[in-house]
C-alpha cells in the first residue's frame, strides 16, 4: 500500500510539471502561479505513514521563494563564473599564483551553484528523494563545497599577505608548483575530513530542515563545533592578514614620503597601496556578511523563534556568495578586470608591465 501511495505521488509530480510546461507556453506569469498552486493542492500526501514526511513539509509560500531564488542563483552563478573562468583561461592569466587561486575559487563557486541549487529544486518539487541516504549524500557534497570556498578565500588572503608583507617568503613558497598543489589539496582535505563525521554519523548527522530544501549538519554538539571552528579559523586568518597588510602598506607609505622620489612615482605607489587596502577591507567585510549570519543562526535559533523570514534571507545571502565573491575578486584583480572588459567590448587586452598589487 505504501508503494502505491509513493507511485501515485510520483505521477502527481509529473502531472504538475506537465501543467507548468503548458502554462509557460500559453499563459502569463500570474496564470502560471495560479495553475501551479491549484495543481500542488491536488497532490496526494503520504499522510501519517511517516513522521519524517511531516517534518519535511514546506509551506507553499516558502516553496515559491526557494524555487525562485534557487533558479536565480543557479542562472547567475553559472553565467558570472563561466565568463570569469573563460577569460582567465583564454588569456592564460592563471600563470600567476594569486590568479590561479582565484580561478580555483571560481570553479568551486560554479560547481556549488550547479550542485546546491539543483538539489534545492529537486527537493522542493518532490519528497520522493527525501530519505536518509540521499540526505547524507547531498549534504556531504554541498557542505564540502562550502567549506572549500571558505578555505579558498582564506588561502587567497594568506597568499596576498605573504606577497605584500613577506615578499621573499611568498615567492619561495608559491613559486613552486608542488607547494601550490599542496595548498589546493589542503583546501579540499579539511572540509572533506570534517564532513565525514556527520556523513558516517560518527559525530553528528545530516537532517532535512523543516523549512529548507537542504540537509544540514547543525544538530547537536557537532553543529556548534563546526560553526565555531570554521568561522574562528577563517576570520582569524583573514584579520591577521588584513592587519599585516595594512601595517606593511602604512610603513611603506612613511618610507616613500621620507625618500626623495618623483611626484608622479610617489602618487602612483600611494594609489596602488590605497587600492590594496580597499581590496582587503572589502574581502574581509564580504566574508563576514555572507558567511557569519547564516552560520550562527541555525545554532542560536534552531527552532526558528526569531523569524522564518530572517533565516531565509540570510540563507540566500550566503548562497549569493557564489556570485558575489566571483564579482568581487574579478573586480579587485586588475588583470582579470581588464581581461573581462576586453572580452566584453572586443578590444585588445594589454598585460600591465608593472607589478600588480591587487587581489
Amino acid at each position: 500500500m505504501q508503494n502505491l501511495i509513493y507511485v501515485n505521488r510520483g505521477l502527481s509530480v509529473y502531472f504538475i510539471r506537465l501543467q507548468c510546461v503548458q502554462a509557460i507556453a500559453q499563459s502569463s506569469p500570474i496564470s502560471i502561479y495560479k495553475k501551479f498552486r491549484r495543481a500542488r493542492k491536488k497532490m496526494p500526501s503520504v499522510g501519517n505513514d511517516s513522521k519524517a514526511d511531516h517534518d519535511y513539509y514546506m509551506p507553499h509560500s516558502l516553496f515559491v521563494i526557494h524555487v525562485t531564488f534557487s533558479s536565480l542563483i543557479l542562472f547567475s552563478g553559472v553565467l558570472v563564473n563561466s565568463v570569469s573562468i573563460g577569460v582567465i583561461v583564454r588569456l592564460k592569466l592563471f600563470r600567476e599564483t594569486s590568479v590561479l587561486f582565484t580561478l580555483h575559487l571560481m570553479v568551486v563557486n560554479l560547481t556549488t551553484s550547479i550542485v546546491a541549487m539543483s538539489f534545492a529544486l529537486v527537493h522542493s518539487f518532490s519528497s520522493i528523494l527525501r530519505n536518509d541516504r540521499f540526505c547524507r549524500g547531498t549534504g556531504f557534497v554541498v557542505f564540502v563545497l562550502i567549506g572549500t570556498q571558505m578555505c579558498n578565500i582564506t588561502l587567497i588572503s594568506v597568499s596576498t599577505y605573504l606577497k605584500v608583507s613577506h615578499s621573499t617568503l611568498g615567492k619561495a613558497v608559491f613559486s613552486r608548483s608542488r607547494n601550490v598543489v599542496l595548498c589546493l589539496c589542503f583546501v579540499w582535505s579539511i572540509p572533506f575530513i570534517i564532513m565525514l563525521m556527520p556523513a558516517t554519523e560518527i559525530w553528528g548527522k545530516f537532517s532535512f530542515s523543516k523549512l529548507s530544501p537542504w540537509c544540514y549538519p547543525f544538530s547537536g554538539g557537532f553543529g556548534t563545533f563546526m560553526v565555531c571552528f570554521s568561522l574562528a579559523t577563517s576570520l582569524s586568518a583573514l584579520l591577521i592578514s588584513y592587519v599585516g597588510i595594512v601595517r606593511t602598506v602604512l610603513g611603506s607609505r612613511r618610507k616613500v614620503e621620507s625618500v626623495n622620489q618623483l611626484e608622479r612615482q610617489r602618487k602612483k605607489k600611494l594609489r596602488n597601496e590605497r587600492q590594496l587596502i580597499v581590496a582587503v577591507v572589502i574581502m574581509v567585510t564580504s566574508f563576514i556578511i555572507l558567511f557569519l549570519p547564516s552560520g550562527v543562526l541555525p545554532i542560536v535559533d534552531p527552532e526558528y523563534n526569531l523569524s522564518v523570514d530572517i533565516h531565509i534571507i540570510f540563507t540566500y545571502v550566503m548562497w549569493s556568495q557564489n556570485v558575489l565573491e566571483t564579482v568581487i575578486y574579478s573586480t579587485l584583480n586588475s588583470k582579470i578586470r581588464n581581461g573581462i572588459r576586453a572580452c566584453i567590448f572586443c578590444t585588445t587586452f594589454a598585460r600591465p608591465a608593472e607589478k600588480n598589487v591587487s587581489m
